[in-house]
């Protein structure tokens, strides 16, 4: 037996699945926008319990045109993830998808009895089957999907840090592709501490969700899947649908540390910190420190940033090479005496006396993307905004110079799940009022990490970010307090695209994840 017909105006006659899924049906209007106007419009009200019974009747079979689930019907995103419908499409921007949807919902409860049909089985089952192709590809194909989303690797190393803490540094490489115990490859970076799961990674930097991530990464190796074996659907699908509902958080309580052995000199500095506009007093308010002549570690020549957790307890130095990248090659040329020979030749001569240029060092055992730079100074603020930059000495500069005390640093482009664990200690129950300010770097590297920030922070529940784009500047530390002050007043409010997750935190003391909310 067929689809029932409609029975007035332009759809007399007409199937009412077809009519409603029609693209267009009426100048720009799609075929549910058309009979949803008219239900609005009508006065006649045999039309109003037609379009309603159509609804009430097809709406799971109404094909949804955008967002991860594109083409697939109401029915069948319900089979695969009902939240989805309930938590993302029922707030949709346009009216007659949230009605299609709510109607959806209210005729069709959720089934209580944890049977799969044989559309989820095959689903759940051609996914996993991907999943398990991805993780046995070799490393050399893991590098190749790693340089489809335009990072440089070669023989598991990154050429820079993917989440940025590393990026103005050309010869010294921290983050690495690996395979892990569990028989699938991970993404790490021993400088800023991060590590996530080659496939999740690739949805974070692709903004994808976990099956579209799949499907892209086997379409760069050329997997397929046929003939799919029979599952437990039920315990695939916890993997499956936990990947894409949650975000998960990462604890971890960093040892305390000495500054035995570091020789700081009060008041000494080298001129680079001063040509920034610094002054000692500075230093001393931010715990700045220069490591030089007397220093018996690997800080020497180095200005160094004292970190602090959330319990103001010293758990980390962060040093930057008081010398340019060019500075530190002339330096040591001349050193070594290297004379007539190329550029080229005298720094590969340098790096071989193992003098290779590192504008950032951190402390051994100091994991930088479980703590924000001067977080410990919001603990007891009563400011209902804080300010997100990239470095230490942009924080310096928000802070001591431009007025904006509510200042962190991220080390790096990207917030950490730890730094991110860190935000959410601090305004957990302010989440919907606290306004965050990214301060956005004029720079590849700085613009890719500013969506992925919005989606953590959202999915985390924050609803007030603001997008601030220096005119003039590269970063807040070059800026002046007339430009920071203006990108402040023209700082863009993001609309909420991406919805609050179930929030997960990983203890690493303990080993446990818990869900926290």
């Amino acid at each position: 037996m067929g689809n029932k017909t409609f029975t007035f105006g332009k759809v007399k006659g007409m199937d009412m699945v077809k009519v409603m899924n029609m693209e267009t049906i009426h100048a720009s209007f799609t075929g549910l926008q058309y009979l949803w106007g008219q239900y609005k419009r009508s006065t006649n009200d045999a039309v109003k319990e037609e379009i309603t019974e159509c609804f009430k009747t097809y709406a799971g079979d109404y094909i949804v045109r955008f967002g991860k689930y594109k083409g697939l019907t109401l029915k069948q995103i319900n089979e695969l993830n009902r939240s989805y419908l309930e938590n993302y499409l029922t707030h949709n921007d346009n009216e007659e998808i949230r009605i299609v949807v709510k109607t959806y919902l209210k005729y069709h409860p959720e089934k209580m009895n944890g049977e799969y049909n044989n559309y989820q089985q095959q689903t759940y089952a051609y996914y996993d089957e991907l999943k398990q192709k991805i993780n046995d590809s070799s490393q050399l194909n893991i590098e190749h999907v790693i340089r489809a989303l335009g990072y440089a690797i070669e023989n598991g190393k990154f050429e820079h840090c993917p989440w940025g803490c590393d990026m103005h540094s050309k010869r010294y490489q921290h983050a690495i592709l690996k395979k892990g115990n569990d028989n699938s490859y991970f993404v790490g970076c021993f400088k800023c501490g991060k590590r996530e799961n080659f496939i999740k990674f690739v949805c974070e930097k692709k903004n994808y969700s976990f099956t579209e991530a799949l499907e892209w990464i086997s379409g760069v190796l050329g997997i397929t899947v046929s003939n799919v074996e029979h599952k437990n659907v039920a315990e695939i699908k916890k993997e499956f649908v936990n990947a894409e509902e949650e975000i998960v958080l990462e604890k971890r309580i960093l040892p305390e540390v000495s500054l035995e052995g570091f020789g700081f000199n009060k008041g000494v500095y080298p001129p680079a910190f001063f040509k920034r506009g610094f002054t000692v007093k500075d230093a001393e308010e931010m715990e700045v420190y220069f490591a030089g002549r007397d220093c018996a570690n690997g800080f020497r020549n180095r200005i160094c940033f004292l970190v602090r957790d959330l319990n103001d307890r010293l758990v980390g130095v962060v040093g930057r090479n008081k010398y340019s990248e060019e500075e530190h090659y002339d330096y040591w040329a001349k050193r070594l005496g290297l004379k007539d020979i190329s550029r080229e030749e005298k720094i590969k001569e340098i790096e071989n006396q193992n003098c290779i240029y590192k504008k950032y060092y951190n402390f051994e055992g100091f994991k930088s993307g479980c703590t924000l730079y001067n977080a410990n100074r919001l603990v007891n603020s009563s400011k209902e905004e804080v300010f997100i930059v990239e470095g230490p000495f942009d924080v310096m500069k928000m802070v001591l110079k431009h007025g904006y005390k509510n200042t962190v640093g991220m080390f790096g482009h990207s917030l950490s799940k730890g730094q991110l664990y860190q935000l959410y200690q601090l305004y957990e129950n302010v989440r919907e009022k606290i306004k965050i300010y990214l301060l956005v770097d004029n720079d590849e590297a700085g613009l890719k990490g500013f969506e992925n920030n919005v989606k953590n922070l959202q999915e985390l529940g924050f609803k007030n970010i603001y997008k601030m784009v220096l005119e003039g500047a590269k970063d807040a530390g070059e800026a002046t307090k007339e430009q920071v002050d203006k990108a402040y007043k023209t700082a863009q409010l993001q609309t909420i695209r991406y919805n609050k997750k179930k929030i997960v935190v990983k203890d690493y003391d303990t080993g446990l994840k818990s869900a926290v909310e």
